[in-house]
């Protein structure tokens, strides 16, 4: 059985004095109907690379939650977060292996690939359509509307370099985006929060997680 790495939310418990990982539980069940193992990867570790040699996942999905800590105004930022995601994005790359951005998990790839996000209204708590490009890779599926829970966004210019836009949302900012090589893959929604999901969905899940 494969290992599908799941990077967590980090939230402050008032009232605990604790700073924990956390992570929807809806995301252990899908990744197990996918016939993977999910395994959640810790934000606060000293050697993410040796970590991550260890415990040897086969593919990674970054999750949602959590602003960019880099952002100008981010809300609950999580700067250890961001440090373990960038360290986990370059390891997974250096080693071939997929990667799958979520929400907040395509945002940090466009961040870390040298693009630009920018705040944006009426995005959190919605559904909208989808515009899709005219080519687009087999295994991607095409989903004519999705949910949506975020406040950045990534404009029609600011996807990274090496990156190739699939999906945009009515305002043009990118919904669905992967890398030239195809080996990092990435939408703004969320699959995991749906309460169904038809079999072209689960086809593109494994497909992209390399199942």
């Amino acid at each position: 059985m494969k290992r599908i790495g799941l990077t967590q939310r980090a939230h402050a418990v008032s009232g605990y004095g604790e700073r924990r990982d956390m992570l929807d539980q809806r995301w252990a069940a899908l990744i197990e109907r996918l016939g993977a193992c999910p395994l959640p990867l810790a934000n606060n570790v000293r050697d993410a690379a040796a970590c991550l040699g260890t415990l040897a996942p086969d593919a990674l999905v970054m999750t949602g939650g959590n602003d960019i800590a880099a952002l100008p105004g981010a809300a609950d930022g999580a700067p250890e977060r961001d440090r373990y995601e960038a360290a986990a994005y370059r390891y997974f790359l250096q080693h071939g292996r997929p990667v799958l951005g979520v929400c907040r998990g395509a945002q940090m790839i466009n961040h870390l690939a040298g693009g630009r996000l920018v705040r944006v209204p009426g995005h959190a708590g919605t559904r909208h359509e989808l515009v899709w490009a005219g080519q687009l890779p087999e295994y991607w599926d095409r989903p004519a509307e999705v949910n949506s829970y975020h406040g950045w966004a990534i404009p029609a210019d600011g996807l990274a370099p090496g990156m190739e836009a699939l999906a945009w949302g009515r305002d043009g900012t990118v919904e669905a985006f992967r890398s030239v090589s195809g080996n990092v893959n990435a939408v703004v929604w969320h699959p995991e929060r749906e309460p169904e999901l038809g079999p072209s969905t689960f086809a593109f899940l494994a497909a992209v997680l390399g199942l």
